[in-house]
């Protein structure tokens, strides 16, 4: 996971409570279009494969259930990269240009840790996105990108070995298209989600992130029903984005701050308490509904 650092004054609006531990909760209401309880249960799918750190068995176990569950979608394009298991599935579009949405599919190297949040949760959003974005979508195409190897082994820093699976896209972006990543000056931008299953969910808009695309979020959420989790402002994250902030890439990191009582990052990150009790499936539909409303707007 990455390194949280000169956090600023985080406001956080609560989403939910946390009494959906097992996925019960309302049925989707009639015209949503983000589909939270099938979100969860391919949440609760990944926490049962159990910890899925990267070169593991388990972690290659996760990459076919992904590759599995975005054809049963019905993306035609599907490519696995290697040697770290980015799994990308593309959607095409009407126009020139490729946006990437990404979550990381790894968990931490922790004995007994199965990221039903720091990794679960993202990819699940991200495969109903897959099932509710249109076909062919009116503006550019979008790349949904399960990066492999964000967390860095043990305790090695982050800054050289984390979010190993981004920077390897990335690099093969920069190559033209290798293994399937879009080529660097085609990307227009890039949208990560990661640690956005909390059922008290804020998520803040982080310093290194592209201030109109966190406001395309924040007001399309307005919109919803529900308090917005789009509020506050926090200081510097290192994730999967970076790669792309470094070369200029307009990028958005919403990822949920404090997962847990007590200070950023809280006390549930990295511990066995990221589980199952701990998530909800209404904070999947309110990244949810708000990205399906935002992605095919991006230009």
């Amino acid at each position: 996971m990455r390194r949280f650092w000169a956090l600023l004054a985080v406001l956080v609006t609560v989403v939910g409570g946390c009494g959906e531990d097992s996925g019960n909760g309302q049925s989707p209401a009639a015209g949503d279009r983000f589909d939270a309880q099938r979100a969860f249960r391919d949440l609760r799918a990944q926490v049962r494969i159990g910890p899925r750190p990267a070169g593991s068995a388990t972690s290659r176990e996760e990459v076919r259930l992904i590759g599995r569950k975005l054809r049963e979608a019905g993306v035609t394009e599907v490519r696995v990269q290697h040697p770290r298991r980015n799994v990308i599935g593309h959607i095409p579009g009407e126009s020139p240009g490729t946006v990437v949405v990404g979550a990381h599919h790894d968990t931490k190297d922790i004995r007994g840790f199965v990221g039903a949040n720091d990794g679960a949760s993202g990819v699940a959003v991200l495969l109903e996105l897959a099932r509710g974005l249109p076909r062919r979508l009116p503006g550019p195409s979008i790349d949904l990108v399960f990066f492999d190897a964000e967390e860095a082994h043990d305790d090695k820093p982050f800054e050289t070995d984390g979010a190993r699976g981004s920077r390897q896209y990335f690099s093969y972006a920069q190559q033209g298209a290798v293994q399937g990543s879009a080529p660097v000056d085609e990307i227009r931008a890039m949208v990560l989600l990661d640690l956005v299953g909390d059922c008290k969910l804020g998520i803040p808009r982080e310093v290194n992130s592209d201030s109109d695309l966190y406001q395309l979020f924040s007001d399309a959420a307005e919109e919803e029903p529900g308090p917005s989790p789009f509020v506050g402002t926090a200081g510097a994250v290192l994730d999967d984005h970076i790669p792309f902030v470094q070369a200029g890439i307009p990028s958005v990191d919403l990822i949920d701050l404090t997962y847990g009582p007590g200070p950023t990052p809280g006390s549930f990150w990295h511990t066995l308490r990221d589980n199952l009790a701990h998530v909800c499936p209404r904070s999947l539909d309110a990244v949810g509904e708000t990205a399906l409303d935002v992605l095919p707007r991006i230009r």
